[in-house]
């Protein structure tokens, strides 16, 4: 398995609020991910994704494999959100800071999912690509409303527009997945200033237009030439 990610402050942000880690395999076999997109003014996006990073490496550093994945992932989503929020609720200055998040980890057979908000996780095979992940965004409720078209969400006003983040309330819920991998597999965990600047088949693309441990750039490098608008992250995990 092999795991590589990057990432950068785009062409426009004067900061860049996006956090993100990840671990190799080690005797356990597991490879791990997490990826954060924070917000909150000049200060308080960048702690509050880097807080909330901090608490998934933390986690998955210190306790063994789980038994139970699910529930492993809702306490560590429930974790960062109480780290984020208390940090808010101590210093004015990060009042209302919040992050969104995005986490997987992985073995040869079996991938599983959290997320809160619209960073996203995709799944990538021979047969294409396929979102995990469903965006907790104002747009995303009209598209499953049946008000907007996916293509109509992409350059909706107010696709920025998230519904659920960690570190605004005292509590949040995540969502969970479970998928099936197989080897030579591709994992990506993305922040939106990725995925509302390139389409799923330009990600499938560049997972073959070159190296493996340079896809990163080369999708930042494509969502730079788009404007890059946004703080720009991408790990990507190959089973």
């Amino acid at each position: 398995m092999k795991i590589v990610g990057k990432s950068d402050i785009g062409k426009v942000r004067e900061e860049n609020q996006d956090s993100f880690w990840f671990r190799k395999p080690g005797a356990d076999g597991l490879g791990m991910a997490v990826v954060c997109d924070g917000m909150g003014g000049a200060r308080g996006g960048q702690q509050a994704s880097s807080i909330a990073v901090a608490a998934v490496r933390d986690y998955l550093e210190s306790h063994s494999p789980p038994m139970d994945m699910e529930s492993a992932f809702r306490e560590i989503v429930s974790l960062g959100n109480r780290y984020v929020y208390q940090k808010s609720c101590e210093d004015p200055e990060l009042s209302g800071m919040g992050t969104t998040m995005v986490l997987a980890v992985t073995d040869e057979k079996t991938a599983w999912f959290a997320n809160v908000g619209d960073s996203r996780g995709y799944h990538i095979t021979n047969g294409g690509i396929r979102q995990i992940t469903k965006d907790h965004s104002a747009v995303q409720e009209l598209v499953d409303s049946g008000h907007l078209t996916e293509r109509q969400a992409k350059i909706h006003p107010n696709k920025n527009v998230i519904t659920r983040a960690i570190g605004i309330d005292e509590e949040v819920y995540c969502d969970y997945f479970k998928i099936s991998v197989s080897p030579g597999d591709v994992i990506i965990l993305c922040t939106d200033g990725l995925s509302n600047s390139i389409d799923e088949s330009e990600i499938q693309f560049e997972i073959s237009g070159g190296s493996f441990e340079e896809l990163p750039n080369r999708l930042i490098d494509l969502a730079n030439s788009r404007g890059g608008a946004d703080n720009i992250t991408v790990v990507a995990i190959q089973i």
